[in-house]
């Protein structure tokens, strides 16, 4: 189930890095050290989709899809010639400060860049591979009122060559992307290297830890009872889980949650348990990936 932050709007935009991909072919795709672009003012993503509709029996019988190159326009408020030339293939002349347009032909670079939300969270983007083209410029005399001008650059991106394990399925890839408020999802080191592919198998399900613990005594009867997971649980994990008296196998009544990482499930009893009593805390666990866990925790209140 998906945590409430990621229907956030997005309201921002900042961190435009490019990487220069210098390789990607069958056997591999390697890319530099991304390098900070440009403050970036607006990027829009408009991938090119064609559907084409199959007719059988006087009426519509399939659809096929499929999915081009994407264009991003980046709007940034101007860039430096050396980065200019760099990302267009162009010609600069460092020692006199001059970029030559001699209509070179752009190397592919890898783009990333990310979005705040409305809720101070970000999403994250991570583009493989694509080109540069020359950008849009204007200029105006200045008048009364200053009427700042902006740079508008095209980036078009396609899928790798290199094809990467997806878990499923073996594919080449177009485009990254992460967000803070999705579960398991860590931004740690978005910008300082291109982000790849990378599936790795889940550890097992297991109980990181409980309140009370195992075999715990003089508990307090109005306290609730938490049992956390070191993996992410779907929503119906609370249905999975009870409390009971195990001297006649009778459900303590109360409310189970489930928090919003979805890996602590929270046991809070309608009313203060007796004391100087053995209770049991079972579960039967699936946790996202599949994998299940079942066992209990038993503890005596004071």
């Amino acid at each position: 189930m998906p945590n409430a932050g990621e229907y956030k709007s997005k309201i921002g935009l900042d961190s435009l890095y490019v990487a220069e991909v210098t390789a990607d072919s069958a056997s591999a795709y390697t890319a530099g050290t991304p390098a900070y672009l440009a403050p970036a003012a607006e990027a829009t993503q408009e991938p090119t989709t064609s559907f084409e509709i199959q007719y059988a029996d006087d009426q519509p019988f399939d659809v096929n899809a499929s999915e081009g190159d994407t264009k991003i326009g980046l709007t940034v408020t101007n860039i430096d010639l050396a980065t200019l030339a760099l990302i267009t293939g162009r010609e600069f002349d460092a020692v006199s400060g001059r970029m030559f347009d001699n209509g070179g032909i752009p190397p592919y670079f890898a783009l990333s860049f990310r979005s705040m939300k409305s809720n101070g969270s970000y999403r994250y983007y991570q583009y493989l591979k694509g080109m540069f083209s020359m950008p849009k410029e204007d200029t105006a005399t200045k008048g009364e009122k200053p009427e700042p001008k902006t740079l508008e650059l095209t980036y078009t991106a396609i899928k790798t060559v290199y094809e990467w394990d997806l878990g499923a399925i073996t594919d080449s890839v177009k485009r990254i992307v992460g967000d803070d408020d999705t579960i398991n999802f860590d931004e740690t080191g978005w910008f300082s290297q291109v982000q790849v592919p990378s599936v790795s198998a889940p550890a097992a399900l297991s109980l990181s830890s409980s309140v009370p613990t195992d075999g715990a005594t003089g508990i307090s009867v109005s306290a609730n009872q938490t049992l956390t997971f070191n993996n992410a649980l779907p929503a119906s994990a609370i249905y999975n889980v009870a409390l009971i008296l195990p001297s006649d196998g009778s459900v303590v009544a109360g409310a189970i949650t489930l928090d919003a990482t979805a890996k602590i499930i929270t046991i809070n009893p309608t009313s203060n348990l007796s004391a100087s009593t053995a209770y049991l805390i079972v579960y039967n666990m699936t946790d996202i990936y599949g994998q299940h866990l079942s066992g209990a925790v038993n503890f005596t209140t004071a």
